[in-house]
């Protein structure tokens, strides 16, 4: 499907930033609908990728990690947030691709 669309869903600064750029997008003011709208999204066959640009609970993002191994679509591509302080230890992604280097490299 050569014709499909990226939408960003999160918070309402970059969805509107992405949106300069004609990128469609979902404002949440908080995650509690995240996983409605989401889902809404990854059965929209009409999109090829899914960005998330906000903070989300860590039951969240242990679903979105799931999502991600076991479908190839949508691409999902979560957006860090370049403004928060130590990055790497709070985002549970980082945490999961440090340990797996962990046991490849040791």
């Amino acid at each position: 499907m050569p014709n499909q669309k990226i939408c960003v869903i999160g918070d309402e600064e970059i969805v509107l930033l992405l949106g300069l750029l004609g990128i469609d997008g979902i404002i949440l003011e908080n995650a509690n609908n995240f996983l409605k709208e989401f889902n809404k999204l990854v059965n929209d066959l009409t999109i090829g990728m899914v960005l998330i640009a906000m903070e989300l609970p860590e039951e969240t993002t242990r679903i979105l990690f799931d999502f991600k191994l076991n479908n190839r679509r949508p691409f999902i591509f979560i957006l860090p947030n370049v403004f928060k302080l130590n990055i790497e230890e709070k985002n549970i992604f980082f945490a999961k691709i440090e340990n797996v280097l962990k046991k490849i490299i040791f």
